[in-house]
């Protein structure tokens, strides 16, 4: 491992843009990967190879592990490599047993790239890495021969480090590079030949390594695939050997590349029981072992996974295309850029594949809803934390009704932290909403009368008394008692009383100020909460009106029903100083029109007195 100055160093790759300089650095550093593993497929240069890799994506630990086999049998990691060298890595990462990390077990074995945050990963993990004081972690895996061998690990203490694609991609480029490079210590000694043949043969990342002449004539054959030699076949023709497409691409490449020089890439498949094959090969010309005369090299890939993925990728975004849920993508500003075919679903349109460009996602929004909307994306392009916000506000359909949705939105951010873009995933909510709302409404509100019940009445009055507070206002509280209802129920029967009740409720209600609020206490009391009062004569005047609309005759069951009201109001803060009080003194002064021959309407301060001589006589008693 070098002990100089990194040669990094040599660039100065912080004149260059961001994304530029970043593009530039990695490749400077793949070749320089590659290099190091091409020069020998010994463990001399991991260390320096790590710090080359950490260096270039700028974090604080690169690890290297490979697979073996522990005493119980079981598959254990083994650490073989840690960067910096000059800090422990911990007893708990020189051995990892894949069994107590599932997350990590089941994502490394089906080839897949496990990149996290330390909040998103499960205990174990957490416990495992929390030494190593990071914040993420990206785990590559090392495939040899279509098998998981090992990984390398990438430990940052930046905050929330969120890899671009192109990072993984290179990264992963620089994994495949060791799992080369372990493959080819299997086939050491036939690579050996010589050093510049060495570098031409192997190439990269290639899993096949085959040379021959201009006439189609096999000299050398490296190869660990299941369908091709293991061994050398010198002196046999290409297409004797090799499966018939193989062969006739690189025997229709090799003209050209002979004639121009220059190296060529074709691609082909190959099939067998097991399905479809995708390799590509690149040919390029080598000198011949005897110096005269030059011969062709195929540096071939096996790339079914890739391609395997890439199939998989898109029939994900075609299932996405199936599902109800829309997905989009925003610019910064919050501009539509990218919508998948469940948006035109929700907007109830036929899916055209047309993305609405220039178009705000703000312009589909109810107005009611455009604040709290236009307040998230805001929060997001400024990179509040914690903000993979679900809200849900109404969108409009093409038909020009809206149904309501729920949607998650995120920000992607480049390494320095800028919004790129936005995404969203919305789904129609419309049912679930509507019954939710409609739960809500029976737990504040009388079933028979649909009035706020006592719940939602001493909500109102908080806030009400609070206003008052704050604006040197008023409130009126008045209790309303229906007179002789129990005749009513026992003359004309439950049903007779429940009209009774529900027509006089419509009356009260009509008798008050759109901003007071008609509470159905229970049986035949009623509330009447007149908030924002500035003078006591405008709640004199409401009382009357309430004690006509009681008085009017209703017509039940063939039958004529003259009702009458006992009212007692109590006003704050003249009569009380808390909810609580307002409501007793009330309730109390009601009662006190009931005693005093009911059909009136009292209030608190005039019947004090009245009311101190009956506590004290109920004392003596």
């Amino acid at each position: 491992m070098s002990n100089g100055p990194s040669r990094l160093d040599m660039l100065d790759f912080d004149a260059m843009p961001d994304e530029l300089g970043m593009y530039r650095r990695y490749l400077d550093v793949l070749g320089r990967v590659t290099n190091l593993l091409l020069e020998d497929t010994g463990e001399d240069n991991w260390d320096e190879v790590l710090q080359l890799l950490a260096e270039a994506a700028r974090i604080n630990h690169c690890a290297l592990f490979l697979n073996q086999s522990g005493t119980d049998g079981r598959l254990q990691a083994k650490l073989r490599s840690f960067w910096p060298a000059s800090q422990a890595a911990g007893a708990e990462l020189q051995s990892l047993d894949y069994e107590n990390y599932s997350l990590l077990n089941d994502t490394l074995h089906i080839g897949m790239v496990l990149a996290k945050n330390m909040a998103e990963l499960p205990a174990p993990e957490f416990n495992l890495f929390r030494r190593l004081h990071i914040s993420s972690v990206m785990c590559i895996p090392l495939l040899v021969g279509g098998e998981m061998s090992g990984f390398i690990g990438f430990f940052s203490q930046r905050e929330k480090h969120d890899w671009l694609p192109m990072e993984i991609d290179i990264l992963c480029v620089a994994a495949n590079n060791f799992s080369a490079m372990l493959a080819r210590q299997r086939m050491e000694h036939s690579l050996r030949a010589s050093e510049s043949r060495l570098r031409v043969l192997v190439g990269a990342t290639e899993d096949i390594v085959i040379e021959f002449d201009a006439s189609g004539k096999i000299h050398n054959v490296w190869s660990d695939h299941s369908l091709f030699p293991s061994a050398s076949n010198p002196g046999e023709s290409l297409d004797s050997v090799l499966p018939a497409e193989m062969a006739r691409a690189l025997l229709n490449a090799a003209p050209y590349v002979l004639a121009s020089g220059k190296s060529d890439v074709v691609e082909f498949s190959l099939g067998d029981a097991l399905g479809d094959q995708y390799f590509t090969a690149r040919l390029q010309t080598a000198p011949s072992e005897s110096g005269q005369g030059l011969h062709l090299v195929a540096l071939i890939r096996d790339v079914t996974a890739q391609i395997q993925a890439e199939s998989r990728r898109q029939t994900m975004l075609d299932t996405l295309d199936l599902l109800e849920e829309a997905i989009i993508d925003m610019t910064p500003d919050g501009n539509l850029s990218n919508v998948s075919a469940g948006w035109e679903k929700l907007r109830g349109g036929e899916a055209s594949g047309r993305v609405p460009h220039e178009q705000s996602l703000l312009q589909f929004v109810h107005p009611e809803d455009r604040g709290e909307v236009s307040n998230t994306l805001g929060k997001l392009e400024v990179g509040a934390q914690g903000l993979g916000n679900t809200l849900r506000f109404r969108l409009s359909r093409q038909s020009g009704e809206y149904l309501w949705v729920e949607a998650r939105l995120l920000a992607h951010r480049s390494p320095q932290g800028h919004v790129t873009c936005m995404r969203g995933i919305l789904r129609d909510v419309t049912a679930s909403y509507l019954e939710q709302k409609r739960i809500t409404q029976l737990a504040l509100h009388d079933p028979l009368t649909n009035l706020p019940n006592r719940l939602l009445l001493h909500d109102h009055l908080q806030q009400a008394i609070t206003r008052a507070q704050r604006n040197g206002l008023k409130v009126a509280l008045g209790f309303i008692d229906l007179d002789h209802f129990k005749q009513i129920n026992d003359t004309l029967g439950h049903h007779a009383g429940d009209v009774v009740l529900l027509t006089l409720s419509q009356r009260l209600q009509g008798a008050l100020r759109e901003m007071d609020t008609l509470c159905r206490w229970g049986g035949d009391e009623f509330v009447a909460l007149l908030p924002d009062v500035t003078q006591d004569a405008d709640i004199r005047h409401i009382a009357a009106r309430l004690m006509d609309a009681g008085r009017q005759a209703m017509e039940v069951e063939g039958r004529e029903v003259l009702p009458t009201l006992s009212i007692g109001f109590a006003i704050y803060p003249d009569d009380a100083t808390s909810a609580e009080s307002l409501m007793a003194v009330a309730d109390h002064t009601m009662f006190h029109a009931k005693r005093n021959g009911r059909d009136k309407v009292q209030f608190y301060r005039e019947v004090l007195p009245e009311l101190a001589q009956l506590e004290l006589l109920d004392d003596l008693i």
